[in-house]
């Protein structure tokens, strides 16, 4: 079975790269929903009106912010990732494609 070679010592079989590449999408829709949630459901207000408050309100909004820049480093990862499997795949397939006796 021909393989694909993704780099850094992986590959993937031909037969495998479309569920593959869905897999990849599927998982970067689930952090890209994660994303939304956090975005609506965990900016945090002061508790209260003193300093202590809005310091927590400011740390913990801090931290929800690295989540989400995390998280759309990862969305950017899985993209690029899926780019480059799919460029792979067009390829191989237009390789075959000219490679196969025409009747």
């Amino acid at each position: 079975m021909t393989q694909l070679d993704l780099g850094n010592g992986y590959s993937i079989d031909m037969a495998d790269v479309d569920r593959f590449i869905k897999a990849l999408e599927d998982t970067r829709a689930n952090l890209n929903r994660t994303l939304t949630v956090t975005a609506q459901r965990l900016y945090v207000q002061p508790p209260g009106h003193d300093d202590y408050s809005e310091a927590f309100a400011l740390t913990m909004n801090s931290v929800i912010d690295q989540h989400r820049q995390w998280n759309l480093a990862r969305q950017n990862e899985l993209q690029d990732l899926i780019n480059r499997v799919k460029a792979a795949r067009d390829r191989y397939l237009h390789v075959e494609q000219n490679n196969t006796p025409r009747v």
